[in-house]
């Protein structure tokens, strides 16, 4: 392997960024479009991580189902994107990912089509190294499971097999569903026929449960195995209610292969009269001599020291003297025979085993400090109760919330950044407050994002700035981000809090946030998620614009008439260009839509659009252009009519679009293109009378029916000061009523 030259915190620092970066990467592939703007970022992102990972020398990430490992020890960190990546790559059959060099964008995305194969595909064509090792990349290399030990485990495992029935029955478990599909109710009849399988459910459903540091929640635990225990039990005693004295046999046996900890408290649980089988009480009496036995050596000589509780649970499982006697003088047996993995003398164990027997005497195994500590805790309990809580405790305890930790985290966040004093940490924290703005959006605790994405932009401005691109970078990968895509299209969901919280953090990422965004317009009718994605991107103005043209290539037309609608509430000239494109579509509604939105924007460049799209279509086109026109008597439209008019021709190629012109401005009562009109009118060309006579005609009916006092004055005019048949024909129009 190369040697590294960077230290082993910019090593690992690295590689949890080429994680985040996978994780964002697969996401934006899966969601989007691959030329969409979300993921062409992610792409970017992704390159750009793999070659800061490869900068140093190559850089291995061996995958487990929960973790990645970097050249063999867990990667140390609490980024839960890493976790997913984990799990994401697990799930593809990755074992190993190494990156030798920086890689170009198109090997990112041969990468990311590789991976996003659905399963089938995928192990039907040998799996992703094989189908990698035939693109013939050299920038990246993929070591893939071992199909045939993976066949063969998933043959062997039978009932415990992890399947999507399995891990549906795992998670309903632990979300406290109490009802379970047909399909699932037969699995948990199979599981209850191999003790095997129930063991392995319980350890699946209580794994999840632990403190961050890795440290099991033993009660919680319990009463999650105990959840399993009682939904076999249930279901068999609905489907097979003759085999339920076999499965308690075969749930005292499982019982009894749980570490100590677990199984002691399983048997300290409390049962409702109203459940239909008393599982504890069940196992209670289901339980051997032996199991009992195994049970007590294995918590004497598990590490920490027993306490009262098992002593109870002793006294509940071997009620009489008698049975007392057997088991502890089994469990002697057991302890001198089998290593425990104890670190106590045995002599130890066997004297604390009597002491338990006669006495239920603690002071072998505790301090006198602790157990007077523990006696009289009950009294001391007591006592404040009598005195009552002080009066700050509700504040107390609410700053143990988990609103309140967030605010608390982000203002650290915020304050390691306002004080830094050296660019490259400054940049470091400003990753940071990425990463936990993205967890904040994903739980949508909006407000308290907030603060934190307010003060990355004030940092980019403040002076002096230490690291301005730092954030602005931070800034630009939330908004590329998949969690502000998730949490856009909640948009509909908001309340007005929210929504107004949600605001202010857009026009914080800015132009960015875009692609987010647009996620939102997903129905043809539009609804209120359309409604506030539209005025959250009108509020970028014309910020907007350059990510708002990269999107008009999508090909549903909803989302481009959205498009043509908010080009034109922005209104800037600036908008007129992807107008302008959206225009040459074939989509008459999203032709409509673009040109009411050109026809609002007062600029020369819109009129030229115009007539550019009036020239360029023909047929039913056309004519959707012109009643879209005529159809938003929107009287801005007007002088961009007369535009029109100055710049044609009406003797060449573009007479229907003239004529199609002054029929448009027939429709609206206004003077500001009477001069257009009249000049139009005054135009001739005597190799052309045809043209010129129809032309004419048609002009003065357009001011005839303008109809305003100004009208009817510039038709006098003309009937005055026109050559002879210019002022014949005005005369006969003044006198005839308007068409």
């Amino acid at each position: 392997m190369a040697q590294r030259a960077a230290s082993a915190a910019e090593i690992t620092r690295s590689a949890v960024n080429l994680a985040r970066a996978i994780t964002i990467a697969l996401r934006s592939w899966g969601f989007y479009p691959p030329e969409h703007p979300a993921v062409v970022l992610a792409v970017e992102r992704l390159a750009t991580a793999a070659a800061e990972a490869a900068s140093g020398g190559m850089m291995q990430l061996a995958v487990t189902p929960h973790q990645l490992l970097l050249d063999g020890i867990a990667l140390d960190s609490t980024d839960l994107a890493v976790v997913e990546c984990a799990e994401l790559l697990h799930d593809r059959d990755i074992l190993q990912v190494t990156v030798l060099m920086a890689p170009a964008e198109a090997v990112i995305r041969s990468l990311l089509a590789v991976l996003s194969l659905d399963r089938g595909t995928r192990r039907a064509r040998g799996g992703p190294a094989a189908i990698w090792e035939a693109e013939d990349q050299a920038a990246i290399l993929i070591e893939q499971i071992d199909y045939q030990e993976l066949l063969e485990r998933e043959m062997d495992e039978g009932p415990a097999r992890r399947d999507s029935t399995w891990k549906a029955i795992v998670q309903f478990i632990i979300m406290g569903r109490s009802t379970f599909t047909a399909d699932e109710q037969q699995r948990l009849l199979d599981i209850s026929r191999d003790v095997g399988a129930i063991g392995e459910l319980a350890k699946d459903s209580k794994e999840p449960f632990t403190t961050p540091d890795g440290s099991p929640l033993v009660t919680t635990q319990a009463a999650t195995v105990l959840a399993v225990y009682r939904h076999i039990a249930k279901t068999v005693a609905a489907l097979e209610p003759e085999r339920v004295q076999e499965v308690i046999q075969s749930l005292a046996l499982a019982a009894s292969n749980l570490d100590s900890s677990t199984a002691l408290e399983l048997m300290l649980q409390e049962e409702s009269a109203g459940e239909g089988v008393q599982i504890v009480g069940a196992l209670k009496q289901a339980f051997d001599d032996q199991q009992v036995a195994m049970l007590l050596a294995r918590a004497l000589s598990s590490p920490g020291h027993p306490t009262s509780r098992l002593a109870k649970v002793l006294d509940t499982l071997a009620p009489d003297a008698e049975r007392k006697r057997r088991v502890l003088t089994l469990a002697k047996r057991l302890i001198s025979e089998r290593d425990f993995g104890s670190k106590r003398p045995i002599d130890d164990i066997r004297q604390s085993l009597d002491e338990l027997l006669l006495r239920y005497d603690e002071s072998t195994y505790v301090s006198g400090e602790y157990r007077e500590s523990m006696e009289s805790a009950g009294e001391r309990a007591a006592d404040l109760a009598a005195r009552g809580l002080p009066p700050e405790m509700a504040e107390w305890l609410e700053t143990l919330g988990h609103e309140s930790v967030r605010r608390l985290s982000g203002q650290l966040l915020i304050d390691l950044l306002r004080n830094e004093s050296q660019a490259e940490r400054m940049a470091e924290t400003a990753r940071d407050m990425a990463a936990f703005v993205e967890e904040l959006l994903l739980a949508g605790a909006f407000a308290d994002v907030v603060p934190v994405v307010t003060e990355l932009g004030a940092a980019i401005t403040r002076q002096p700035s230490l690291a301005p691109d730092a954030c602005r970078r931070a800034l630009d990968g939330l908004g590329g981000s998949s969690a502000l895509a998730e949490a856009a299209l909640g948009l509909a969901d908001l309340s007005r809090d929210e929504l107004a919280n949600f605001e202010t953090v857009v026009r914080s990422i800015g132009a960015p946030a875009v692609p987010a965004l647009l996620g939102a317009y997903r129905k043809e009718e539009g609804g209120v998620a359309t409604e506030r994605a539209s005025h959250l991107l009108g509020k970028l103005g014309t910020a907007a614009i350059p990510g708002l043209a990269a999107a008009i290539d999508d090909q549903r037309w909803f989302v481009q008439r959205e498009l043509a609608k908010l080009l034109g509430q922005i209104g800037t000239p600036a908008a007129v260009p992807p107008l302008q494109a959206l225009l040459r579509r074939t989509d008459v509604r999203v032709m409509h839509a673009a040109v009411s939105s050109l026809a609002r924007i007062d600029d020369p460049a819109a009129a030229r659009a115009m007539q550019m799209v009036l020239k360029a279509t023909a047929g039913e086109a056309h004519a959707a252009v012109i009643a879209a026109l005529v159809g938003l008597k929107d009287p801005r439209v007007v002088p961009m009519l007369g535009r029109i008019l100055d710049d044609s021709d009406p003797f060449g190629d573009d007479l229907s679009m003239v004529l199609d012109t002054l029929d448009a401005l027939a429709s609206f009562r206004d003077d500001r293109a009477l001069a257009q009109i009249a000049a139009t009118a005054r135009r001739r060309r005597w190799l052309a009378w045809g043209k010129t006579t129809q032309l004419r005609e048609v002009s003065l009916r357009t001011l005839s029916r303008i109809g305003t006092p100004k009208a009817k004055q510039t038709l006098a005019d003309l009937a005055k000061s026109g050559d002879f048949f210019l002022r014949r024909l005005a005369a006969a129009t003044a006198t005839r009523p308007p068409a």
